[in-house]
Formats: structure tokens, sequence, C-alpha cells
């Protein structure tokens, strides 16, 4: 019988697993995880990512990520949290003298233009905790289940093994993602796409 989890209960999990990492283990396995995603289709083609910057304690490194990107000749979109509507707006990365710290310490743009993902061949997502089925758990906004219901690119979260579960408690608002990256592997999660046995 699989477990399933909740929510709240996922995040204390993870934030805790996440505090024990030392920064040598972030590193090792941000490169790992770069490698990994690098050697995709739906990265090698994608000529516009969406890529959140990470700021929270533990995450994945995506600030080396965009810097790898860059060197990829990709156009990198970073979002800009628009805190009267709660939702993201968007801002081509042009360096990182363009970034400010926001009122809760994380980086993010100066300014987002608009709400646009047309352009968007690809969006990574930050994840805190996510199931091998694609039910990702965030921080409880909420933000990036209302970006991902806005485009058909490919959406792929970025984790370390131990943030991954069988099965997390999900609402119809969670957007799930197609892929997860970790150091160890690569999950598509329609693979997974089965009913919890009771």
């Amino acid at each position: 019988m699989k477990t399933l989890i909740p929510k709240s209960e996922a995040r204390r999990i993870v934030v805790q697993r996440r505090s024990e990492l030392t920064q040598i283990d972030i590193a090792g396995k941000t490169q790992l995880i770069i490698q990994r995603l690098s050697a995709l289709d739906e990265f090698i083609y994608a000529k516009t990512i969406h890529c959140y910057i990470a700021s929270r304690p533990g995450e994945v490194d995506t600030r080396r990520l965009i810097n790898y990107m860059e060197g990829w000749g990709k156009v990198i979109v970073v979002p800009k949290l628009n805190k009267r509507t709660k939702t993201f707006n968007r801002f081509n990365f042009m360096g990182w003298e363009y970034l400010v710290r926001n009122s809760e310490g994380y980086l993010e743009p100066h300014v987002g233009i608009d709400e646009d993902l047309s352009d968007i061949d690809l969006v990574i997502v930050p994840a805190l905790a996510i199931s091998v089925h694609g039910q990702r758990v965030g921080y409880g906004g909420g933000y990036y289940d209302k970006l991902l219901k806005k485009t058909f690119a490919p959406k792929i979260a970025l984790a370390y093994e131990l943030q991954i579960f069988d099965y997390i408690e999900t609402d119809i608002h969670d957007a799930r993602v197609d892929k997860i990256v970790t150091e160890r592997r690569i999950i598509t999660t329609r693979e997974y796409a089965k009913p919890l046995s009771t």
C-alpha cells in the first residue's frame, strides 16, 4: 500500500532534510542535475526558457543553471512576483546586475513586463516536495500553479532525491509537472499515472 502524505508533512520533512545539506552537497547535486537536464530534448531544442531563481535555503542552485544556459545562447525568462494580483510577471534575464533583493530577501527583477508566456519553450519549476506523479508542493502561495496553467510548454521540476515522495495530497488547483530531474535520475511523471491503492 502506498502512503498519501499531507502537504504540510511533506513540507516539514523536506525543509528538515534540506537544512542538513552542506554547500558542497548542494554544489555537487546541482551539477549532476544540470548535466541530466542538459541532455533532455526539451532543454536542447528550447530557445526560450522560463526559470526560477533559487533563493530558499538548500534549493537546487538555478543561479548556476542560468549562467550555464547563457553559455548555450538560450533566452532566459525569470519571474517577478506581482503581489497585487498574486501572479508572476516576466523579465528577460540580462545579467545579475539587473536583479535586486525584494522585501523577503529573494532575488528578482526590478520590474516585470507582462504575463505573456506564448514564446516559452520550457518551464523550469521549483518544488519544495514532489511526487513521482508530478504532484508538486511549494510554499503555499499557489503562484506557480497559476503560471503553469498559462502555458503548454513542457514543465520540468528540479529536485534532490530527498524531496521525492510516492504520493502527495493534491487539490483541483494544483498543476503537475511533466518531468522531474534529480541528481540520480529523470522521472517521467506520466509513467507513474496509476491510481492510489486503498
